[in-house]
């Protein structure tokens, strides 16, 4: 799962959104396994009238109902510009 965060967001709210999005996991039985923050990159197009965003990815483990559960909270957290979750095979 890659996460694309606010980069305007404090260190206290951007520990609150990843808590956030672990407990969105947690819920929908998944675990993290392993995480990594990549820092501020620089988007080729803005999103949301950012020009840049706070990139963390992580691999997680979840059921087959998961990606679903997770679709459709994730779309609610204004932290969040953008996720991407895909399937390690």
């Amino acid at each position: 799962m890659t996460l694309i965060l606010d980069p305007g967001l404090a260190a206290a709210e951007k520990k609150d959104a990843i808590v956030k999005v672990k407990k969105l996991l947690e819920t929908a039985k998944g675990k993290v396994e392993k995480t990594d923050e990549w820092g501020k990159k620089t988007f080729v197009y803005p999103i949301r009238k950012f020009g840049e965003g706070d990139y963390h990815f992580w691999e997680v483990s979840l059921p087959e109902s998961g990606p679903a559960e997770i679709d459709k909270k994730m779309r609610l957290e204004n932290e969040v510009l953008r996720y991407l979750l895909v399937r390690k095979e």
